[in-house]
């Protein structure tokens, strides 16, 4: 066969079956996924990041990280970091704090100005510092592992989730001696905090939820909630509304402990969010169920769901829900505006995240920065930077189309070796 007919016929080939046959996906020439850099990373060399906290405005950037095995060789199994974001944008810590065991929870006040962190395992510790020195103000012995830890804007007032203890803790930053103690049924995990340390709310490892006027010696109410038991915790500013999730969504105002209104979710919900004005909320969820809920307070059914295709570590989201970020196990983070689901940009991170319960993303007021914990980094990004999609043809099978390419060019060598050797045969003999 003529060599051109046959390349010809292996082109037409490529063009007619190309499809089914060479194309993964729906179209030959895609485009990549919107992507963004950040403003910084900062690597926790050997150590993994085990939690990241950003204040309100943005200017401070605090983070935990921990070797997941104790060892009793090192001098440091944790640390924590401070960052200011409003100095430079080349980071290094302000300054850094490192304990014999590990740092399990953290926060930081809205203005930035305190940060209180909790230890696990063998510490049982909870730390507040100032930002302005790398030593700790005061420490108390809780004598569990501190699950969890919330602090009011103005940095007055700390709860505290007592793990072992079974208790929830009220401290005010003055005194090293917790000013409220409220008892639960089971492992005290969560607690959250109002901006001004009005309202507070725990939630245990029996599935139970609680909420407290602080300034009484007693809880308000509890509410039992049903399925498996997740960890995820938030409540609105002003403490007039309490997101939680078990095997559901649920929403409460703080007068009752009759949800305003239950979703349903595939599986546990693993990390959950209301926005400060209480008027939106993200939910994400784990093991079977890899999607991103964007709620309205107002309505059961989600504005709208996003699928990342594994489960989802931690979700953020901004003082009136217009941003959105969530961060899912195969190591990637996600910004949505509360209008759509489509990802504004997605980012790969070093590695599979090993952050403690819902502790691996915040973000700040205005929606403006975003801090993640990846592997063995500490991200910071802006929102605003965004890398364009570009044109990619990851959707050809490689394999077939360098093989149909390779047989193209190997028929034309051999074309061309029996033409010369046709041409060779017909000279006459000299």
């Amino acid at each position: 066969m003529n060599t051109k007919r046959l390349n010809l016929i292996l082109l037409l080939t490529i063009i007619i079956f190309g499809n089914p046959f060479l194309i993964i996906k729906s179209t030959a020439l895609t485009y990549s996924n919107p992507s963004t850099t950040p403003l910084w990373s900062y690597s926790t060399r050997n150590q993994y990041v085990s939690a990241v906290d950003i204040s309100s405005d943005g200017s401070y950037i605090t983070a935990t990280s921990e070797n997941l095995v104790y060892d009793i060789t090192l001098k440091a199994n944790g640390t924590l970091y401070l960052f200011n974001n409003s100095i430079s944008k080349e980071k290094s810590p302000l300054w850094n704090y490192s304990i014999e065991n590990n740092f399990y929870s953290l926060a930081i006040s809205g203005d930035g100005s305190y940060i209180i962190a909790g230890g696990g395992y063998l510490e049982k510790i909870i730390y507040l510092f100032n930002n302005s020195k790398p030593t700790p103000e005061w420490t108390n012995f809780v004598g569990g592992w501190v699950y969890d830890v919330a602090i009011s804007d103005d940095g007055d007032y700390i709860a505290v989730a007592g793990g072992q203890r079974n208790k929830a803790f009220l401290f005010n930053t003055t005194e090293s001696l917790p000013i409220k103690e409220y008892s639960t049924t089971g492992l005290t995990l969560r607690v959250e905090i109002s901006s001004n340390g009005s309202f507070m709310a725990a939630k245990s490892s029996a599935g139970k939820l609680y909420f407290f006027t602080t300034s009484n010696n007693s809880l308000d109410w509890t509410f039992t909630l049903s399925g498996d038991i997740s960890a995820s915790l938030s409540m609105s500013a002003d403490g007039n509304y309490i997101a939680t999730g078990g095997d559901k969504v649920y929403i409460f105002r703080k007068h009752s402990s009759i949800p305003l209104w239950t979703y349903n979710t595939p599986d546990y919900v693993s990390s959950i969010k209301i926005s400060q004005d209480g008027n939106y909320i993200v939910a994400g969820g784990d093991y079977n169920d890899y999607t991103v809920y964007l709620f309205n307070r107002n309505n059961s059914i989600p504005e709208w769901t996003y699928s990342t295709g594994k489960d989802i570590i931690s979700v953020a989201i901004s003082y009136n829900g217009d941003y959105i970020v969530a961060q899912s196990r195969n190591n990637w983070i996600y910004l949505f505006n509360k209008s759509s689901s489509t990802p504004i940009w997605r980012y790969r991170l070093d590695g599979n995240p090993n952050v403690n319960y819902d502790y691996g993303l915040d973000i700040s007021s205005d929606g403006k920065y975003i801090v993640a914990g990846g592997r063995h980094q500490i991200y910071l990004f802006d929102r605003d930077v965004v890398v364009a999609p570009k044109l990619i043809i990851p959707g050809y099978n490689l394999f077939f189309m360098f093989l149909i390419i390779g047989i193209m060019l190997v028929s034309s060598v051999i074309a061309v070796v029996l033409k010369h050797k046709k041409i060779q045969r017909n000279l006459p003999n000299q």
